[in-house]
């Protein structure tokens, strides 16, 4: 018999070995609705909590020709009746949803349409909740000039250094015309120096292969992206360790197991791949799951194994 760490947890709730998805996709104006029947693995597996990881279901999706790419995505929780946001496509393998949302093994999955830049996904106004965020955004941008640069805020830099480098590669202007600058010359269009969005852009990329989270911190100020940055460099010399399955300082062990940053509000937030096996439910990794890191590490449908595949999209 398959060995399987998961099953070594206990749940009140009996795992499914095929679910079905309803899937609503596209956008405000234009939305699809299709049913996908008998799900079974590798595409439905479990975290070690026993809840369906979401990550492996939406590859799937995407697998089957549904355009999801970039997608906003949120499955309809039927205990709360509101539907549940999980993130933006890639989700991280983190993201799971608990057994007791799946009603006789159906699932419900809302994925609109987003615009993506370099850095991330762009919201478009596709719920009041996502208008409203604009707006804030919008109203941001207005009266950045009468703020300090210390007051910038993740989702503005974003914005900022993109149509820098927008600018710099090439654009269309309104008579058809292709159009560069310099990056200098592209810094001053944006009113921002070139020196900050230089160092702007290499936070922005490093904390994308460390899996930050970057739609769930937009309005996060600048210093929690510089934060989580610094930590995760001090913590990767640690990722070969873990890889081997060897034994790591237990203040490390600490450092993992705790939220990526102080604005997350859960420990499955942000974490770049060699940090996800580490967060667990309740921030718990029992004695007996450490004994086992090594030993599934080489199991290719284990979650810890699968949990390195957001920092191979990462460059």
């Amino acid at each position: 018999m398959e060995s399987d760490i998961s099953e070594k947890q206990d749940s009140p709730f009996e795992k499914f070995t095929q679910i079905e998805i309803e899937l609503r996709f596209g956008t405000n104006s234009s939305v699809e609705t299709e049913l996908i029947l008998n799900i079974t693995e590798p595409h439905l597996s479990y975290n070690f909590s026993g809840e369906v990881l979401l990550s492996p279901l939406v590859s799937y999706l995407i697998s089957l020709g549904y355009p999801l790419e970039n997608a906003i995505i949120w499955y309809f929780s039927p205990t709360a009746r509101l539907n549940v946001y999980c993130g933006s496509h890639p989700v991280p393998f983190s993201i799971a949803i608990p057994l007791f949302e799946l009603r006789d093994g159906s699932l419900l999955l809302i994925c609109r349409g987003i615009a993506k830049n370099e850095f991330g996904p762009t919201l478009n106004m596709v719920s009041h909740a996502d208008t409203r965020m604009k707006q804030e955004h919008d109203n941001f941008n207005n009266h950045s000039a009468s703020r300090r640069t210390k007051e910038r805020k993740i989702g503005y830099i974003i914005d900022k250094v993109s149509k820098w480098r927008r600018l710099y590669n090439g654009i269309t202007d309104e008579n058809g015309d292709f159009v560069k600058m310099t990056l200098e010359n592209a810094a001053n269009k944006v009113k921002i120096s070139k020196k900050s969005l230089d160092d702007y852009l290499l936070q922005l990329r490093i904390a994308k292969r460390f899996g930050f989270n970057f739609q769930e911190h937009r309005d996060d100020k600048v210093g929690i992206l510089r934060a989580y940055v610094k930590k995760f460099k001090n913590l990767q010399v640690y990722a070969a360790m873990i890889d081997k399955g060897e034994k790591i300082p237990d203040e490390i062990i600490s450092a993992l197991r705790e939220p990526g940053t102080s604005a997350c509000k859960s420990n499955r937030c942000c974490a770049p791949g060699f940090a996800l096996a580490f967060k667990q439910e309740n921030n718990l990794i029992s004695s007996k799951f450490l004994g086992y890191l090594k030993v599934y590490h080489f199991n290719k449908n284990s979650p810890i194994r699968a949990s390195r595949g957001p920092d191979s999209r990462l460059n």
